[in-house]
């Protein structure tokens, strides 16, 4: 190797390992500057997660491409995805640096004093929201598939028998979600956070999709630091690694090849960034994003509802017939916008991900009310139950886009408060 091969292949491994801790280490500023534990109910999720990141960052690309992980379409990716990252997170530690310096938003909406929720009528809430989740669960398994044959079979239910039935399974996917947030919220000690994930796991992996385990189970931790309970960091590093461990068992094969070919994340990018780059494509100029709100309409509503639009179109590339038949393979770095606008596209989403922000503003509204005045008022007062939700609740408005996502969010706030001043009954005492 010459000393200028080495010297890029430096550079690329640096490439990989700036994108690896950016993230972290942004945590780790928040923490600091915020006065709070590293390990905090905002930074458990990516903690966990950090071992299956890195399958992604390098099981795939290390047998999709022919020089692995030191191919330059791929780091040229992760260099986008750099430059997206640094962006954002720079944009997020000024806000966090800002507000750090005056709450006025949560101290405005401390003002509004509600009827505290009782942890029975939190429990009361979660059992309505199950029923909801029960009901279209049924109607998602029973649509083309049968009740039966799903239960047998739910990853099979998941992957090919969605399509006509999408509203309700992701109705079903937001449903559970809120059920376990509330039941969380009313569960006070170690023993009943358990309790409480252990009955939910087995609906859970009804839904079909391993990362909801994953998410899940994340999720319980997040809530034992909530109430103040210690973990360790090395319990969180061992379920990421066992996390990581089921889902290259999930593929029932021995064959690490094969396995790792699943990970194409970033490989389906590379295809759109080599076809443009060689002139055998264009941009598409704003049509990906500005056609995602098709996906608002329920097929249902609109049986000639498109099947390629937003981000399908760039699998339509590729995977032509894809989309129809209800496969939508996943694309790694800010493809998406590179795909519309190329580099200008991904530094004017990098200065405005407006998903990532309110993250991190909920986050810093949540984690410094836990921090001053501890986790009986967030359980209790309604705005930090819906912040809760929004933060941990695992697929919580997963597949809603606006405005469906603002109507969900709105059934969920009102069924809430109406449980809270409905007058007390036998039925609410025993919940």
């Amino acid at each position: 190797m010459s000393m200028i091969d080495a010297f890029y292949n430096a550079l690329f491994a640096l490439n990989l390992v700036y994108n690896f801790a950016l993230e972290p280490l942004f945590l780790l500023f928040f923490a600091r500057l915020l006065g709070i534990s590293y390990l905090n109910p905002y930074s458990i999720t990516v903690f966990a997660l950090l071992p299956v990141r890195l399958l992604w960052l390098l099981a795939g690309p290390s047998v999709h491409f022919t020089d692995g992980v030191f191919d330059g379409t791929y780091q040229y990716l992760i260099l986008l995805e750099n430059l997206h990252f640094t962006l954002r997170t720079g944009v997020a530690g000024l806000l966090v640096f800002y507000l750090s310096r005056d709450d006025v938003a949560g101290r405005f909406i401390d003002r509004f004093h509600f009827q505290p929720m009782s942890a029975e009528r939190l429990r009361l809430c979660a059992l309505l929201f199950f029923g909801v989740f029960a009901l279209s669960f049924v109607i998602t398994a029973s649509w083309s598939f049968g009740l039966l044959n799903w239960l047998m079979s739910p990853r099979t239910g998941y992957q090919l028998h969605r399509a006509g039935a999408g509203p309700f399974y992701a109705m079903a996917v937001s449903m559970i979600a809120v059920s376990y947030i509330l039941a969380m919220l009313a569960a006070s000690s170690q023993r009943r956070i358990i309790a409480t994930w252990l009955v939910y796991l087995p609906f859970v992996f009804l839904l079909g999709s391993k990362g909801y385990l994953v998410v899940y189970t994340v999720t319980a931790f997040a809530f034992m630091l909530i109430y103040g309970f210690k973990i360790r960091i090395s319990t969180v590093a061992a379920v990421g690694l066992v996390m990581s461990a089921a889902v290259l068992l999930n593929f029932g094969s021995a064959d690490l090849v094969d396995i790792f070919l699943y990970f194409d994340y970033y490989s389906n990018s590379a295809y759109f960034v080599r076809a443009y780059q060689n002139g055998l494509t264009d941009l598409f100029y704003g049509e990906i994003s500005s056609t995602e709100i098709i996906g608002v309409v329920p097929r249902a509503l609109w049986p000639g509802k498109p099947f390629v639009y937003g981000a399908t179109l760039l699998n339509e590339m590729f995977y032509p017939g894809m989309a129809e038949a209800g496969h939508t393979p996943a694309f790694g770095g800010p493809i998406l916008a590179y795909a519309d606008f190329g580099v200008p596209g991904v530094v004017l989403h990098g200065l405005t991900d407006w998903s990532y922000l309110g993250a991190v503003l909920m986050a810093f509204m949540l984690l410094t009310r836990l921090r001053d005045r501890g986790p009986q008022f967030v359980r209790t007062h309604h705005f930090y139950i819906f912040l809760t939700m929004m933060m941990l609740a695992p697929g919580y408005l997963n597949f809603f886009q606006f405005p469906l996502n603002v109507g969900i969010m709105g059934f969920v706030a009102a069924t809430i408060m109406a449980f809270n001043l409905f007058p007390r009954t036998r039925f609410i005492r025993f919940a």
